[in-house]
């Protein structure tokens, strides 16, 4: 037996105990379970095609235009659904149905060529009237074409369900998209479990567009119809009509309901109105109390209760007992058939049969409870809608399931006899709880809160990872997971579906995931204690290769668990609430054993509890085994909507504290000591100055090299303007870092002076370049139209466009510090390409001059020889290999850095880093400084190589102090102040400013969180 899903309908429980109906029950069961209900009428004349009742509404379709596809989901645009109920003074029922629907699509083709109506023939009547296809404006009528089947499709066989309906299949021929389909049906008859008391519910608001919707209902009794309405407030019309009392309602144009993902079972967001004629929950337990009545204790049940009174001695052990008894020997089967929908059968067949659903074990456990002096009663739940239904109007169909509850020294149970696997005494059994019970009892008049204690069921995780002395030895990695309650019972269940060898595989290939070397060293064992309802599992494993290698050697840990409780909705703006498990127990124990002594952890505690959980964490470190111990508990079953960013700002604290990682630095494996860095300051500074005075004097080098060539230059007559190879133009434009290009142009203009013998200021004109650019480009140009009749150097407006870039470009180096910024005199080296091949050109029967001009002399190579290092420095620290000289963005940092930060514990790697700024010269590692939305940072390495780090979250900073550094360029300090008058110093660079901004989104950040 196990729990109702919420697709069933109310198959629990009732009716009223009379020999006739136990004759036919008794006769029921005695057919074969698969062929009692076999069911092959397909002929059309079997299904009943009638006009429909004179008391039924005849309604016109209101005219409106097509149905907008982008509004319509599955295919299908309702344009009309009408529902009409008759029931007269005895209680007698008939229920008109019809449906207008317009076929907008491919899928509403495949979806509506099929209608399926489905009824209980026990009791119920279904009578065709019409079948109608409009296209075109054009009325064709299919009633007769149709072809029409009465089908048993025993929907639920898989859960073990045998509920004997039948279907009217109805699949129309020559169906096509635009077609409107118009098709009416009324059911005759009521299950007479409910003894003709009424109870209907209608939903009116649905996943799709409605244009129009009807329901009406023809009273006949005397008393008044109580009619509740839910997410929907429509008018509700009241008439007498021939000695009956209409009550009616009508909505226009009702829009589609979009129901948001991960919403609790309890919630939903659809109008529904109810229609009822009973008054309190009084009345549904009067009717429901008779049917679940024990007249005499038949001896088969007598036997039972005698045994298990032998083998126990308490109470509390005979209850466990009788409870174990309904759930192992008695197989889940539920007969739904006819009446058998709702009645109980008596014990003593129960017994004989072996099987039963819910109403079945509930009034069997009953019986042997009452046969051992335990006065125990049926509790009527709802599965789906669980707490829901207290909002509810009461209603005899307002369950879907029955347990059994009774009192035992002063405490309450709840006891699910279609359970299984639940092992234990009384007080660890795990208890169900649906929110609200409906208990059968005389002395009872209203729902009843289901009570149970939120730690009955529990999951307990522990990691033990034994850390060997050296690296490449293989780590012993064991795991235990203790289940409780509910979790106890749900991994038995698994473990006798797939089996303990499969179960084994597939959590070996889970660790894999983390450890790819991981191998179990045995299958996984499990241990079950009966008394405590508690299942061990035990796995253990070996990693041979356990560590992540990098600069060092690191290992990462996660309580994975506890993470994917607390997680991070698909939909976070919503407007609905957020599915939450309730309760959800889990601890997680990490425990790491090293092997050598050289390992140091300080103690922490942490905690974040708040409205939606409750999270601990513990850090104590101890003869080398260092313990870290998680615990999580929910409080509640969902997360409103308007608490959605409280939620997830708590979950990632949380977060942030549920993990561990280490770091191993690299160390000679056989004397067990560090490798350190001897090299001597002193050394360093030497080799900077040796460096810097060559540097000085091949710079000193070049200049008089180059004013001793200029002096001796020869003077080539019939050149024009500067012709020059465009290989060693380009390469000398980067390797000067843009300065050659300027004096390339300063030569050019020289010339043009030369020949125009003007009074042009050249030099000037070398120096702003990005202003004399076009004006050369003109010069040039009227030079070719005087040689050649027409314009070699370029087009126009792509001397324009040049122009305009070499300005953009110079503006924009001046801001960007990156690979733009740096190789920006290579872009302007470009733009100057067709003026060299232009001038070249020129000179080609003459290249004396040119030849002179593209001659390497020492000089050049020299120059390229000094340059190339900082232009690689430059590219390397624009690219974020090495640090800038400015504050940075996170997209600034590289990968391995950030993982550095996350190694060291500088913060969680689910921050983000707002600015960032490092005063070192190549990497990092050796200082930084910086903030994230939670916290602000300082790190360094010292004098002795130790690691050191300051940092504080916001709501720890008492002051923030800036002292900005007014020189062209340096660091401003700034100093963070805890509550506790401790504080640390952050570095930033003025660079562009960027003081002022690090400083400034600080300050904000932390008016923000603090």
């Amino acid at each position: 037996m196990r729990l109702l899903p919420s697709f069933f309908k109310f198959i629990c429980c009732f009716t009223v105990l009379s020999a006739t109906l136990t004759a036919t029950l008794t006769a029921t069961l005695s057919f074969s379970l698969l062929t009692a209900f076999s069911v092959n009428a397909s002929d059309s004349e079997k299904v009943n095609i009638q006009a429909k009742a004179a008391w039924v509404i005849e309604r016109d379709v209101s005219p409106i235009n097509n149905a907008d596809e982008k509004d319509v989901r599955g295919g299908v645009f309702y344009r009309l659904i009408d529902n009409q109920l008759k029931v007269d003074a005895n209680g007698k029922r008939a229920r008109f149905t019809r449906y207008v629907e317009e076929i907008v699509n491919e899928t509403g083709l495949t979806d509506s060529s099929q209608i399926n109506i489905s009824f209980d023939p026990e009791y119920q009547e279904v009578i065709f009237h019409s079948l109608t296809i409009v296209r075109d404006g054009q009325r064709f009528d299919r009633t007769s074409s149709a072809k029409m089947s009465i089908l048993n499709r025993e929907t639920e066989l898989k859960s073990q369900i045998y509920n004997g309906k039948l279907t009217l299949n109805i699949l129309i021929n020559d169906l096509r998209i635009g077609d409107t389909i118009d098709y009416s049906y009324t059911r005759y008859g009521a299950n007479p479990v409910y003894q003709n008391i009424f109870s209907y519910a209608k939903r009116v608001s649905w996943s799709t567009p409605v244009h129009e919707q009807h329901i009406r209902v023809l009273w006949g009794k005397a008393k008044p119809l109580l009619i509740t309405k839910r997410n929907v407030d429509p008018v509700i019309n009241e008439q007498s009509v021939e000695g009956f009392t209409e009550y009616s309602l009508r909505i226009d144009k009702q829009v589609a309901i979009d129901e948001p993902s991960e919403t609790p079972d309890w919630y939903d967001p659809y109008g529904i109105v109810y229609f009822s004629e009973t008054e309190n929950w009084q009345q549904v337990i009067d009717w429901a109390m008779p049917m679940y009545e024990l007249t005499s204790t038949a001896d088969s049940v007598k036997q039972i209760a005698d045994e298990i009174m032998r083998k126990n001695s308490s109470k509390s052990a005979q209850i466990a007992a009788a409870l174990k008894y309904t759930q192992e020997s008695i197989r889940y089967v539920g007969l739904e058939m006819g009446l058998n929908s709702h009645m109980p059968t008596p014990p003593e067949q129960t017994i004989d049969l072996a099987y039963g659903d819910c109403k079945d074990k509930t009034l069997l456990l009953i019986a042997i409870l009452k046969a051992m002096g335990i006065e125990a009663h049926p509790a009527l739940v709802n599965t789906d809608i669980t707490k829901l239904v207290e909002e509810l109007p009461p209603r005899v169909n307002a369950f879907d399931h029955v347990l059994v509850t009774l009192i035992h020294e002063d405490k309450r149970y709840w006891l699910d006899p279609t359970l299984n696997k639940q092992e234990g005494e009384l007080a660890h059994i795990y208890q169900p709880n649906y929110a609200y019970a409906l208990i059968l009892d005389s002395e009872q008049e209203a729902l009843t809160r289901m009570e149970t204690e939120v730690d009955q069921s529990s999951l307990h995780i522990t990691e033990r990872y034994i850390i060997p002395k050296y690296t490449p030895q293989e780590v012993s990695f064991d795991v235990t997971t203790v289940y409780k309650g509910d979790e106890a019972r749900t991994k038995q269940k698994r473990i006798l579906k797939d089996g303990l060898q499969e179960i084994s595989k597939n959590y070996e290939v889970y660790y894999q995931s983390t450890f790819p070397s991981l191998e179990a060293v045995s299958e996984m064992s499990v241990a079950n204690d009966e008394n405590k309802g508690i299942l061990t599992a035990t796995e253990r494993y070996r990693i041979t290769d356990f560590w992540e290698e990098e600069e060092h050697f690191e290992a990462d840990f996660y309580p994975n668990e506890i993470r994917s409780a607390v997680f991070k909705p698909s939909q976070v703006k919503r407007d609905a609430p957020l599915e939450f498990s309730y309760p959800n127990n889990i601890k997680f124990d990490l425990i790491l054993e090293f092997k050598s002594d050289s390992w140091e952890f300080d103690d922490a505690d942490f905690t974040e509890d708040n409205d939606f959980f409750v999270f601990t964490k513990t850090e104590r470190f101890a003869d080398d085994i260092l313990t870290v111990s998680y615990d999580y508990k929910a409080k509640v079953d969902h997360i409103a909507q308007d608490r959605i960013e409280e939620y997830l700002e708590a979950r990632e604290r949380m977060r942030d504290e549920a993990y561990l990682g280490i770091i191993k630095y690299r160390i000679n494996e056989q004397s067990e000591e560090a490798v350190v860095d001897t090299e001597d300051d002193d050394l360093v500074d030497k080799v900077l100055w040796s460096f810097g005075g060559f540097y000085a004097l091949s710079l000193i080098f070049i200049f008089v090299a180059w004013r001793i060539e200029s002096s001796k230059r020869p003077d080539f007559e019939g050149t024009h303007f500067y012709p020059i190879n465009l290989s060693k133009f380009i390469i000398l434009s980067v390797f000067t870092m843009g300065i050659f290009p300027s004096y390339w142009t300063y030569r050019t203009w020289k010339a043009i002076k030369a020949k125009e013998d003007s009074d042009i200021m050249p030099i000037a004109r070398g120096i702003f370049t990005i202003i004399w650019f076009y004006p050369l480009f003109n010069k040039l140009k009227a030079d070719s139209i005087e040689r050649f009749e027409r314009n070699r150097v370029l087009p126009t407006w792509m001397a324009v466009i040049f122009a305009l870039l070499l300005i953009a470009s110079t503006i924009f180096s001046s801001y960007d510090d990156g690979l733009f910024g740096t190789f920006q005199f290579l872009i302007v080296s470009l733009l100057f390409i067709p003026f060299v091949q232009y001038i070249n050109r020129l000179n080609i029967h003459d290249t004396r001059a040119q030849k002179y001009n593209s001659k390497w002399r020492i000089r050049h190579v020299l120059l390229v020889i000094i340059i190339a290092p900082i232009l690689i420095l430059a590219a390397v620290a624009s690219s974020g290999v090495l640090p800038s000289d400015e504050v940075v963005s996170e997209n600034k940092l590289m990968n391995w850095d950030k993982k550095f930060l996350y190694r060291k514990r500088v913060l969680p790697p689910t921050e983000e880093i707002i600015y960032f700024y490092s005063d070192a010269s190549l990497s990092i590692r050796e200082d930084g400084n910086g903030f994230t939305k939670n916290r602000v940072f300082s790190f360094w390495v010292d004098e002795n190589d130790k690691f050191s780090l300051q940092s504080a979250s916001f709501d720890e900073v008492k002051s923030i102090d800036v002292e900005y550094n007014e020189k062209e360029e340096g660091n401003s300090f700034i100093t963070i102040t805890r509550h506790d008058d401790t504080d640390f110093l952050l570095y930033v660079s003025n660079v562009n400013g960027g003081d002022e901004r690090f400083a400034k989104k600080l300050l904000a950040t932390w008016e923000q969180q603090k």
